[in-house]
């Protein structure tokens, strides 16, 4: 699966800044870490009341990775910068 892609589709029109949407992927072997990078001002929209949304895409992710085979872990980048 194609996560960065599929995050970009997700995310975009949630967004006021969707130009600083930026998803990374490490790991190796069966292992995926994604980050997402946003704009700080878009960062409670990924979130989303009291951690609905950001759980949600966690969980997209973490079951579409099990079917790939894979152990998936998203996180959400809360540093100063984009």
């Amino acid at each position: 699966m194609n996560f960065e892609a599929f995050l970009s589709d997700v995310l975009t029109p949630l967004l006021d800044h969707p130009e600083a949407l930026r998803v990374e992927i490490s790991g190796e072997g069966r292992r995926r870490d994604v980050l997402v990078f946003a704009d700080p001002k878009d960062r409670g929209r990924i979130i989303g009341k009291h951690g609905r949304m950001i759980s949600a895409l966690r969980t997209l992710c973490k079951t579409a990775g099990e079917k790939a085979g894979l152990s998936v872990d998203l996180e959400l980048y809360d540093g100063d910068e984009a």
